[in-house]
């Protein structure tokens, strides 16, 4: 529920927290509502086992809202090329590179 993410977000920005690390809510529209009403820099969650391009998807959206980064866990560490798929999701956060750059980048090796 986007209102629920969005409430969440704000507490935890206003009890102190420097960053918040929260769930994306599936789009960017409705994840730059949760960006919007949080005064505090907002990442992403990884969630579950996702694939590739599910995983890349999720982190061009969550930019596109106005994310300010990801801290993805077993996603990265479970990954048969951990070291590639992080490079990737770095330039995605720092480069604005696309999931479908990504996606060719990540087939390359």
């Amino acid at each position: 529920d986007v209102e629920a993410v969005k409430l969440a977000a704000r507490v935890g920005a206003e009890l102190g927290a420097d960053f918040v690390k929260t769930n994306y809510t599936g789009d960017p529209d409705s994840f730059a509502k949760v960006v919007e009403g949080c005064p505090a820099p907002v990442l992403i969650a990884g969630g579950s086992k996702m694939s590739d391009e599910e995983t890349f998807k999720m982190i061009e959206g969550a930019m596109k809202a106005g994310a300010k980064g990801l801290s993805i866990g077993r996603n990265a560490f479970q990954h048969k090329t951990p070291s590639l798929f992080i490079k990737v999701s770095c330039l995605m956060v720092h480069e604005k590179l696309s999931a479908k750059d990504a996606i060719e980048m990540m087939k390359k090796h």
